[in-house]
């Protein structure tokens, strides 16, 4: 054969092989385009049943509930935006989906367990105790119920589709340069998102209520847009200062001149875990579990009444917060931790600093691990001279009803401090405790029984073992020849109704009770409406030791508004205001707080 027949021969190949390479690419083509007539309608369906599975993990009986179409709407251009950016970094589709809806989904069942333990959602603040939630996780036990296995039942079918039709799904590889463009495009709309007006009329007030109604990714955004701590309207840090160098030059409370400084009495507080006088408060029950409490509040030497909380079913560090230093946690973000987030140097103006200045030992006690909600770390910068956790206490003894430590047992702690104390020394010990947290499940069968419903009896049973504790304490302060006061009070109420979804709680819902009781002669004083920002006023006062400026400006403040919380506040006339109405007559005072109190928690410890 001739090279020329050769070479025509080879040519005819080659334009053959082009043709079919050119046939190939239009069948697949056309493949590909009849192939999104599949993708498209499959991720919209995947995203419809993301959605059922969505509304019934945040609890809602009607599915579709959103306030607008909007929010739907906003809701699947969250999604697809995160699909956009994990597509950009894996090119990969199915598998793009699935992180997608397994974020959602896990996020969602972990919602649904944290809801129904402590009453409150998540808040993008919550990954700051994350730590802490592991902690006391191994002691709850999550309720299922239809809407959890519904929910579950949503996300099994989505698993479900991506599987069976796995072949109807484009897998079309991108460019590097495509896929970046994906990723960028994927947080810049979301970012967007979360800086838009649209959230403006959505409250946050019931967190639950924002997921039942806006559903998870956009109660995120929502949280996101103000997660900034924002300066309070005409907030000037050299006014604050002026303003606490005006309370500086007023008198201190002192103690009687006949005694002088050195009769001091010792300093007691006990913060105890969820407990509130349940039985009173609610008429719920068979039988006053706190009885002694109740008797002791009324006695000679007492100054007792209520204390209404910033927090209900958790959040027990910014309880602690409120009260050791005065400053209210009501101009954070919802969902806010102030020692994991804000606290990041020694404090100044805290009971802590008041009382060293003034030559007390300061001490410690906590009966749980050193890492929870970072104690290990803040008790530090509050100054305190000695701190102890479970690790460093012996002889602590679980409760009936769980693993946490018995008031009674910590309290053999506190004795243990209090009968080493140097002769002539004044101490001042701060105790929390943690018998009664959360996980009200086996009940104390030596006990009688409270109540028909198993939580409410354990947590009852519990808060009498809490009564009876503190009896044992007093008892033994009763038999001292020195000085002692003695401040308990608890954090806040438990999550015992299981009414997770209510719009708003009630005012009781926050409300609980305190007693300041000293083995020596005190002025008494009952039925005292308080908030746990002037708790320690009334402590030093009767205590009859010297106030800071902070003390003598809230002791000023008290006097308009007793009670002044994260949620609500209250003035002398009994009135009661949402923090966001400003139609109280004496409003400026408020304002003035906020400004201060921006001053102690971002300023004042620079």
């Amino acid at each position: 054969m001739s090279k020329t027949s050769i070479k025509e021969e080879n040519k005819d190949i080659i334009d053959n092989d082009i043709i079919e390479k050119e046939k190939i690419e239009v069948i697949k083509k056309e493949n590909s385009w009849k192939q999104y007539l599949w993708h498209i309608p499959l991720i919209a369906v995947i995203l419809m049943l993301l959605l059922f599975s969505m509304r019934y993990f945040n609890y809602v009986m009607e599915v579709y509930s959103f306030e607008s179409y909007k929010i739907i709407l906003t809701t699947f251009v969250v999604w697809i935006c995160e699909y956009l950016v994990v597509k950009g970094v894996t090119n990969r589709t199915k598998i793009s989906l699935g992180i997608v809806v397994g974020v959602e989904v896990i996020y969602d069942i972990i919602n649904y367990a944290v809801r129904t333990v402590r009453g409150s959602a998540i808040t993008v603040s919550d990954i700051h105790a994350i730590k802490t939630a592991l902690s006391v996780s191994k002691n709850v036990s999550l309720q299922y119920d239809n809407k959890l296995a519904l929910g579950i039942a949503y996300a099994l079918a989505i698993i479900a589709i991506i599987i069976i039709f796995k072949d109807k799904f484009v897998e079309k590889k991108s460019s590097y340069k495509f896929r970046i463009t994906k990723v960028v495009i994927g947080f810049a709309v979301i970012i967007a998102l979360s800086q838009t007006n649209i959230y403006n009329t959505f409250s946050l007030w019931d967190v639950n209520a924002n997921y039942r109604v806006l559903g998870t990714p956009v109660t995120i955004l929502r949280m996101l847009h103000n997660f900034n701590v924002k300066h309070p309207k005409g907030h000037n840090k050299a006014e604050c200062e002026n303003i606490l160098k005006q309370y500086e030059s007023k008198e201190n409370v002192k103690l009687d001149e006949a005694e002088g400084d050195t009769d001091k009495p010792n300093i007691i507080v006990i913060v105890n875990e969820s407990f509130c006088d349940y039985y009173n408060l609610y008429k719920d029950g068979y039988a006053d579990p706190i009885e002694y409490i109740t008797e002791l509040s009324k006695q000679k030497n007492v100054i007792s009444g209520v204390m209404y909380s910033s927090e209900y079913g958790g959040q027990t560090s910014n309880v602690e917060y409120e009260f050791l230093t005065q400053n209210s946690t009501k101009i954070l973000p919802v969902g806010s931790y102030v020692f994991q987030q804000y606290i990041s140097r020694p404090i100044k103006s805290s009971i802590v600093q008041t009382l060293k200045q003034q030559g007390y030992k300061t001490s410690a006690i906590h009966p749980w691990e050193n890492f929870a909600y970072s104690r290990n770390k803040i008790y530090k910068y509050f100054g305190f001279d000695s701190i102890k956790f479970k690790d460093d206490m012996e002889g602590l003894e679980p409760n009936f009803n769980n693993d946490f430590f018995s008031d009674k047992s910590a309290y053999k702690e506190l004795m243990k401090e209090i009968k080493s104390k140097k002769e002539g020394e004044k101490i001042f010990d701060y105790i929390l405790t943690v018998q009664n947290h959360t996980g009200y499940t086996n009940p104390d069968p030596n006990q009688i029984t409270y109540n028909d419903d198993v939580s409410k009896n354990v947590y009852m049973q519990l808060i009498h073992e809490s009564a009876e504790a503190l009896k044992e304490v007093v008892d033994e302060l009763k038999k001292s020849d020195e000085k002692y006061i003695l401040l308990f009070f608890g954090d806040h109420q438990p999550n015992l109704d299981g009414e997770d979804t209510k719009e708003e709680r009630n005012i009781e819902n926050y409300e609980i009770p305190f007693i300041i009781w000293a083995n020596y002669d005190i002025e008494e004083q009952y039925n005292i409406e308080t908030s746990t920002i002037f708790l320690q006023n009334y402590l030093l006062k009767a205590a009859g030791v010297q106030y800071s400026a902070m003390n003598n400006y809230m002791e000023e403040l008290q006097k308009t508004y007793p009670v002044i919380t994260k949620k609500f506040y209250k003035d002398t006339n009994g009135n009661i205001f949402k923090n966001e109405d400003t139609s109280s007559e004496n409003y400026s005072k408020i304002e003035e707080y906020n400004k201060m109190d921006y001053y102690m928690i971002f300023d004042n410890n620079k």
